[in-house]
């Protein structure tokens, strides 16, 4: 039984580990001036993240985490009226 315990948590520490590596790569591409059909596009390929887009005063606010590591890690991505990246970091 304990050998299926230690299986379990290997295998969630990878997944988790693995989709971190996946925010951060992702936002690293979306630097300032990316188009939002380009995030877009990127972001429809996640396997083990989600992404949402909000609507904000100043444009829209595409948020990238995965619930696999708890949304430690989280990708902000804020966009401009213009359709444009302002900026992208993670929190």
């Amino acid at each position: 039984m304990s050998a299926l315990v230690v299986l379990l948590v290997v295998t969630i520490a990878v997944y988790s580990n693995e989709a971190r590596k996946e925010i951060y790569f992702l936002c690293g591409n979306f630097s300032q001036g990316v188009s939002e059909a380009s995030v877009l596009k990127q972001l429809s390929t996640v396997n083990l993240s989600q992404f949402k887009v909000v609507d904000t005063a100043s444009g829209r606010r595409i948020e990238l985490k995965s619930t696999i590591n708890f949304g430690l890690y989280k990708c902000i991505i804020e966009i401009d009226s213009n359709g444009m990246v302002k900026g992208a970091g993670i929190e």
